[in-house]
Formats: structure tokens, sequence, C-alpha cells
């Protein structure tokens, strides 16, 4: 059973989703920011990270940047979700090399069928 992080800063929307990813066969772990998220990823290491773009305090850039300079997760694929067009500059997308960007707007087919393109 794979094991994906969720984050993202809306309750409904991350309750959504885990019901969806629950549904669809796999251990799931949530959390509500940025921060919450690098806590948590001292403890377990999932096998795809489902990243919110836009959160208070630590966004889904400075969030990825911080996975990706510890070694223990730095490898983990990590797909951006975003109800935004702007995702910022290709910058910023080519630093951070998020495995993915998928819109909120999309809905579940897309989103689990992104993720499973991302596991293989």
């Amino acid at each position: 059973m794979s094991r994906i992080l969720l984050i993202d800063d809306d309750a409904d929307m991350l309750k959504l989703t885990e019901r969806w990813f629950i549904k669809a066969g796999y251990e799931t772990y949530t959390a509500t920011s940025g921060e919450e998220a690098l806590e948590l990823l001292k403890s377990v290491i999932p096998d795809v990270i489902l990243l919110d773009y836009a959160m208070p305090v630590m966004d889904g850039p400075a969030t990825l940047k911080a996975i990706r300079e510890d070694q223990r997760t730095k490898e983990i694929p990590v797909l951006f979700r975003t109800g935004k067009d702007d995702l910022g500059s290709s910058d910023e997308m080519e630093v951070l090399k998020p495995a993915g960007v998928v819109s909120k707007a999309e809905g579940k087919p897309v989103l689990l069928k992104a993720v499973e393109k991302v596991l293989g």
C-alpha cells in the first residue's frame, strides 16, 4: 500500500482529498501547514506528497524547499495542488523540481491519475 502525505490549509479540501485516497487504497497522512508537514516527516516517509501551493505562513514552495534540503526526504516526489493559475516563475519551478502540478479544479480522476503516474 502506497503512503501519501496530503498538505492543505483548507480543512474541508483536506478531508475530501483524504477520503478519495483512502477509497483508492492509499495509506494517508495529513497536515494543515508546511510546519506541521515537516514535523510529521520526521517520523513518516511517504511515497508521494500532495502539497497545496498557496498556504499562509509557510507556503508550498517554502515547504518543498525544506523537504528538498533534508537528506531523508529530498527524493520524495511532490505534486503541487493549486487553485491558482499563476504558480510563480518557471525559474522557481526549475529549482524546486516538483513532480507535477494539479489544479484543484481538475477533481478526483485527474488527481488520482497524476499520483498513480508519479508512483509508476
